[in-house]
């Protein structure tokens, strides 16, 4: 008999419809269909939270015209120095022709510079403006309390083991 809590697959019958374990009906999720059959997906499961997480930064964020990647620059370059395109892509796990149209859009909105650098002309610094360092001053302010409703289903140690565990497969090896 499997564990109720088990990651692995459930069982299907030859038919290949999901049964609920103790009566043979199946279970409904959200939208009325039977989840079962994805639900030992790590993924599908991140993909679910992801999509609830995205609602509240979307929320939160709306008036500030920011998306989450634009966010996700402006934090990195409002806490570090001497920050190039290059570190940048690979901070954010995003390719360089993409990272390009992102910092443009930013740079069009005067929130960020691109410098040449001094020590090797082929490097191009990143830098925010005041108004980029105000914009994202406000947005990390907002971003302290956007999560909690999502989170609110777990309870503190449950979070921080959540965010140890999810550090240790986004760091990977």
């Amino acid at each position: 008999m499997r564990c109720p809590n088990s990651m692995s697959a459930p069982e299907l019958p030859r038919d290949g419809a999901a049964r609920h374990p103790r009566d043979g009906t199946s279970r409904a999720a959200k939208g009325g269909l039977d989840r079962r059959a994805l639900d030992h997906l790590l993924g599908f499961m991140t993909s679910l939270a992801d999509a609830r997480l995205r609602k509240a930064f979307s929320a939160h964020m709306n008036g500030l015209k920011l998306r989450p990647v634009e966010f996700s620059i402006l934090a990195l370059l409002s806490t570090n120095q001497r920050v190039t395109q290059k570190k940048l892509c690979l901070a954010l796990d995003t390719p360089a022709p993409n990272l390009v149209v992102i910092l443009t859009r930013l740079q069009e909105r005067g929130l960020l510079r691109r410098v040449r650098s001094n020590e090797d002309r082929r490097e191009q610094h990143v830098e925010l403006t005041e108004e980029g360092r105000r914009l994202a001053d406000e947005a990390h302010a907002l971003s302290l309390t956007m999560e909690a409703e999502a989170l609110s289903v777990l309870t503190a140690g449950e979070q921080l083991l959540l965010f140890e565990l999810l550090r240790k497969i986004a760091g990977g090896r």
